[in-house]
Formats: structure tokens, sequence, C-alpha cells
């Protein structure tokens, strides 16, 4: 259930920035500026998309204080797990928000978030992935002693893939939208669901007028987040998400990511170091940005809406994984062929 006095004060806050939005902009001062290289935008954009999600997950707390309903419906039964819940993700928005203001060596960043990570998985067990279910197997896999490893592995593995991810306004907010709205549906964490969801919808309004982005910071809550309430859910309730539909759901960026690591370290780069090779830029290159964003969540929706029509769970995401190599392999070509002709 919604609390009325919840949903009053979500709205008006949101209202309130961005009524404000101007002197709230001035008044922190951490903007983005164009390198020449892979960010062109013509005047500094403010990088505080994480400021506005973090106030609506500040209301959440507030609320579930202050009020007599379990807004967190029982995922979060010890003050250990409310404590990594509350203190991760405040701490990788302020990690976040760091590295947006002091531009922060990715080999230092990975550093700190897997300690960050490995922290509260320590502290909240949990928060560990101690077995992994696919619909289309019978039995579980269970890692035993791998569990630690693997769910830390998880948290950065999304991290980083919705960090790469982030590359065109609207792409990675409508992205996580989507996310949040299948928790909604799913009646997963329902009010914290739905802050994000309104902070989220505020944000994507400035990004579209190219007046916000995500950032670390949001970027970094957002990972955390994410991850928090899939592997909590999951351990929660069984069968609450199955391993091939979080694939699914997270197929793009993962995929992406695992493309361009790959590509990277055969041609001798940094993994980490940025690069026009995402499958937004390939797509944004031959068209434009827009039909780009369109293009790709077009492609998750309907990657997601396939997934719970198919039967065979395991058939359906070969077929997908062929068909995301078949696509960027054609992509690829297309920019071999534009770098051969402007040459």
């Amino acid at each position: 259930m919604i609390a009325p006095n919840f949903l009053i004060i979500l709205v008006i806050s949101n209202l309130f920035i961005l009524i404000f939005f101007n002197k709230i902009d001035e008044f922190f001062n951490i903007r983005d500026y164009s390198d020449g290289k892979r960010k062109f935008q013509k005047r500094p954009v403010t990088l505080l998309g994480g400021s506005i999600l973090i106030l609506n997950f500040l209301i959440y707390l507030f609320t579930c204080t202050f009020s007599n309903e379990n807004f967190t419906y029982n995922f979060t039964q010890q003050s250990k797990e409310y404590f990594s819940l509350v203190f991760g993700s405040i701490l990788f928005y302020l990690f976040g928000l760091y590295d947006d203001k002091f531009k922060l060596k990715p080999n230092y960043k990975l550093i700190v978030a897997f300690i960050l990570v490995t922290v509260f998985v320590l502290v909240d067990n949990k928060l560990i992935i101690s077995e992994i279910n696919f619909s289309f197997v019978e039995n579980k896999i269970e890692l035993k002693n791998f569990s630690y490893f693997f769910t830390v592995l998880a948290f950065l593995l999304f991290m980083n893939a919705l960090n790469m991810f982030d590359g065109i306004n609207l792409q990675s907010g409508f992205y996580c939208l989507l996310i949040f709205c299948v928790f909604i549906y799913k009646n997963i964490f329902f009010n914290l669901s739905l802050s994000i969801i309104i902070s989220l919808i505020l944000f994507l309004y400035l990004n579209f007028r190219n007046k916000i982005y995500l950032g670390e910071s949001g970027i970094q809550f957002l990972a955390f987040l994410i991850s928090y309430i899939f592997i909590k859910s999951t351990n929660f309730q069984n069968f609450t998400f199955y391993a091939d539909e979080i694939f699914i759901i997270m197929a793009i960026p993962g995929l992406d990511m695992f493309r361009l690591f790959i590509a990277r370290l055969i041609s001798g780069k940094h993994p980490f170091k940025p690069d026009t090779n995402h499958i937004h830029h390939l797509i944004a290159d031959h068209f434009s940005k827009m039909v780009a964003f369109l293009t790709i969540l077009i492609f998750i929706i309907l990657s997601i809406l396939l997934y719970y029509y198919f039967q065979n769970k395991l058939n359906y995401i070969i077929c997908y994984i062929i068909g995301y190599i078949i696509i960027i392999t054609y992509l690829l070509k297309l920019k071999k062929k534009k770098i051969e002709k402007n040459h």
C-alpha cells in the first residue's frame, strides 16, 4: 500500500527541485565539460542526477522511520540488513559524487568499490548469493565457498556495465526506470521503487533538455541499489527472479561490457579505457543519438517481454546472444567502412 503522506512528500520535493533547479546547480557547481573526443555538449552540464535520486531515497527512509507501515516488506528484518541497504546506498552515492568532482582513475575506483561491496556483503550474510537457480535446470547450482567472491563480482560487474551503458541522454535513466517498474510489478520494495521511479522521471525530463547527467553518483547509487534488490529479494523468496531472467534484464549492458573488455584487451588497451565502440555509439554513428536510444530501449523491452512469452528459456537465451553478436558484427563492419571511406 502507498501511504498518502509518502506520495505527497515525494511529489512536493521533486517539484521543489524542478522550480529551483538552476539555483541548486549553481550552489553545488559539479559539472561535466566537453572534451572534444567523447563529450560534445555545447555548455557544461550539471552532474546532480545522483543527488535527485538520493534525496528521494532519504525521503523513503524518513517515511520508514516515522511511519507504522512496513515499507520494506520484511526484506530487511535485522539491523545489519537495514545497515547494508542504507549505508551502502549512501556511501556509493558519496563515492560517486567524489569521483564526479575529482575524476578518480579507473583502477582506484575499482579498488574502492571492491572494498565497499566486500564490507557490506560480510556485514549482511543474507546479501550473499549462495546458489544460482535457472528456470530450465531442475537442480540449483550451489556456490558454497565461492559464494562471497561471486556476490562481490556480481555487484562490480553490474556497476561497470551500467557505467559503460551511460553514454547518451535518456538511455541509462530509462533503462533503470524499466528495472524499477519490474520491481513494482513483482511488488518488491514497492515504495522504495516508487520513490526512485518518481526521481527518475524528473531526471529524465531535465536530461531530455540536456540540463543534467546522472554522473558517477547516480550510476554508483543505482547500480548498488538495483543489485541489492535483485539479490535480497531472490534470497528472501525463492523464484522471485531466476538467473536467466536477471540475465535478460541486464543483457545489453552486460554483453556490451564483456565485448568491450575483450576487444580492448586484445588490442592491448586498458579494459576500462573509454572509447566510442559501445553499441549506442555504433548506432548513433550512422543515425542519431535519439534513434540509438529508442532502438536500444525498444530492443530491451521486447527482449524482456519475449522472455516471458517463450516456454523454452534456454533456446531463447541462445538465440538472443547469437542475435546480439550478428547485430554488433554488422555495426562494426559499417563503422569500418565509414573509416575507410573517410581515409
